[in-house]
């Protein structure tokens, strides 16, 4: 409890004026009592009590008067959120993540979100700094402001079409607010508590930031969604062969079954029903060399988003494919593997679309157009001769003979699953470009990558495993380990064939280097993109060499050189974004420490936020019972006059 005008209190002092007059300044008339009216005495005595207790009453009442006027002068008010309030830092997280773009009674939930958020920036005042984080497109900045600016950003947010991870945002949100010197902070959530939102625990260093969650969950939990869709395998299609589609579908209620579209260049190719939870084959092809665009959709639900996925993928002839240097047996074995499915020929330098060279053999061989993956040879001593090669062939990294052992992947941009493959020993890359090594000599880094070059696979040592670029003399892919069963278990593993294959078709004619995308994630346009053309059309000039990030929104985005096209790179919506099961309130609390309350009606939203704060004044029942007073004061002190001229009238002088 508080007082906005607390040197208004010392006016308190005047409810001592009552009680002065009272016990002090009472007027005692002197009274002669007549024999003949003695008689009237005991009847005096009677009422002694009555009338005692009737002063009592009114200075009590005179009193009250006092205080509760002293009160309203003070404006008293109680502690907790719904009133006005010191400076705070305030943070709202808004989620907008795909599941929020679901259609309920005419109206988006992330509408319903935004429209509470507007609640918390018209209870702030002038004095508070807000921040709006957006969930789902964590990318976007959060830039302080006021009012103004917050429901600015409240306005502009759109729904995107990836994972919201609340527990990041609301980690972000706690981090913003903390670095504030104003005296007060909160963190409010806006979210349909969606479960696979809140899938980690954050640290308990921030639990003295209150957060508070507004929570508007989906009330159709039975939403389906397309999770996946693949093609022969995996492995795309060669010219003039049929092939099928296996189409993944996700949620939807026991029993239910679902209409399932193939559209390929616009146009419906297969069609039929199936049920939710199961996987579908369509027949799709005979298609001739080039790429095939096209996505798969389900009848639609409140939740359309997630009912279309998008693909596209490169329909070729077998790609050629020269080896030279003495390949190891596993990569002959996997090599065999591709050539009897008809996924590779075997040949000679001259029409090869690549050139595997182990120890740098070949490399002399090849021209402009043709992709070489290197592939160091076991011996360290051979080592001299392959970085010579490299250099001869324009390629700006070398090997160092010193070797590395006992690391890990770390971090991998690859399409191919290489969970659980092991780094015995590698040979550490080194640029050989004399502009990086002069920014990174005697720093003890290593530089990852250079003009044309980019470390797709990295090692917990900070060192690239694979390498992919391009030179003055072609593209080239390095790998820094052997392919032998003392550097690595990758030639005993189910990843081999998918990685070899990927390095022989990253540059090959018809080949593609794309990787599966999931919206709200980057990925790495060809290197001589100029453009990436979004899905509705919008142009984004971008670095070859550079992650393209703006993929908020699913669809086909295509690189482009100038007129032509490069590549075109799916993005679809993450297959989490399907299940609308909410959150328990415990659950939310286990994910996010310091919840202080969690709120499922807009209309008393108000009543929770800024906690911290001046709670509300209440001048409206002060005021009431003011009021009351008076008329309870005017009622007992005209009884008491009406009560003392009837005594006045019936006494003799």
């Amino acid at each position: 409890m508080g007082f906005l005008n607390p040197l208004f209190l010392l006016a308190g002092l005047s409810v001592l004026v009552p009680i002065i007059l009272h016990l002090f300044y009472r007027q005692e008339s002197k009274t002669f009592t007549f024999p003949a009216i003695r008689y009237l005495l005991r009847t005096e005595r009677e009422h002694a009590r009555q009338i005692r207790t009737q002063q009592l009453l009114l200075l009590l009442l005179r009193a009250a008067i006092v205080i509760v006027v002293v009160l309203l002068g003070a404006r008293i008010h109680f502690p907790g959120p719904g009133g006005s309030h010191d400076p705070t830092a305030l943070a709202l997280v808004l989620d907008n993540s795909l599941s929020t773009t679901i259609i309920e009674d005419g109206r988006r939930r992330l509408d319903t979100l935004k429209a509470v958020a507007r609640r918390s920036v018209e209870g702030a005042s002038h004095d508070d700094v807000i921040w709006v984080v957006r969930a789902g497109t964590p990318w976007e900045p959060a830039v302080p402001g006021g009012t103004a600016q917050a429901l600015e950003a409240i306005d502009q947010t759109v729904a995107g079409h990836g994972h919201g991870d609340l527990s990041s945002a609301i980690a972000r949100a706690r981090t913003l607010v903390g670095q504030s010197d104003l005296p007060y902070r909160e963190v409010h959530v806006f979210t349909d508590l969606q479960a696979t939102a809140f899938s980690e625990r954050l640290g308990d260093g921030e639990e003295d930031i209150p957060v508070l969650v507004f929570g508007a969950p989906a009330s159709d939990q039975s939403n389906r969604g397309v999770e996946g869709v693949s093609f022969g395998g995996g492995l795309p299609p060669l010219a003039g062969r049929r092939t099928e589609a296996a189409v993944s579908i996700a949620g939807g209620a026991p029993d239910d079954t679902v209409g399932v579209r193939l559209y390929i260049g616009g146009q419906v190719r297969a069609a039929a029903n199936a049920p939710t939870g199961a996987t579908v084959r369509l027949p799709a092809g005979p298609f001739p060399p080039g790429r095939v665009d096209g996505y798969v959709e389900i009848d639609p639900d409140p939740l359309t988003a997630d009912d279309r996925r998008y693909f596209s993928f490169m329909v070729r002839d077998p790609t050629p494919v020269g080896v030279f240097g003495p390949a190891p047996f596993f990569l002959s074995e996997a090599l065999a593997v591709l050539m009897e499915n008809d996924r590779i020929s075997l040949g000679s330098a001259g029409p090869a679309a690549t050139l595997i060279s182990v120890g740098g053999e070949g490399l002399d061989r090849r021209d402009a157009s043709q992709n070489a993956f290197v592939l160091p040879p076991s011996d360290p001593a051979r080592l001299p001769a392959l970085n010579r090669r490299l250099a001869e062939a324009g390629i700006p990294f070398r090997y160092e003979t010193g070797t590395g052992e006992g690391a890990r992947i770390v971090s991998s941009d690859l399409a191919v699953d290489l969970e659980g493959i092991d780094i015995y020993r590698f040979f550490p890359l080194v640029s050989t470009d004399e502009d990086v090594n002069a920014r990174t000599r005697g720093t003890g880094a290593r530089e990852e990558s250079v003009t044309g070059a980019g470390s797709l696979v990295t090692l917990s040592s900070g060192d690239p495993w694979l390498l992919a670029g391009t030179g003055a003399t072609g593209p080239y892919v390095l790998l820094a380990s052997p392919l032998d069963e003392r550097s690595t278990n990758l030639p005993v593993s189910a990843a081999m064939i998918p990685l070899l294959e990927w390095a022989i078709e990253r540059w090959s004619v018809g080949g593609t280097g794309t990787l599966p995308v999931t919206a709200g994630t980057d990925f790495r346009p060809p290197p001589t993109t100029t453009v990436v053309l979004a899905p509705d059309g919008t142009e984004h000039p971008v670095d070859g060499d550079q992650p393209f990030l703006g993929t908020a929104t699913a669809g086909l985005y295509r690189a482009l050189a100038a007129d032509s096209l490069l590549d075109a790179v799916p993005v679809n919506p993450p297959a989490a974004e399907t299940d609308l099961s909410p959150a328990s309130d415990t659950d939310v609390r286990q994910a996010i420490p310091g919840v202080a309350s969690i709120v499922d009606d807009a209309a008393t939203w108000s009543r929770h936020i800024f906690r911290a704060g001046r709670g509300p004044e209440p001048w409206r029942t002060l005021a009431a019972l003011l009021l009351a007073l008076l008329i309870a004061e005017t009622i007992v002190a005209a009884s008491r006059t009406l009560r003392t001229r009837r005594a006045s009238g019936g006494r003799t002088r």
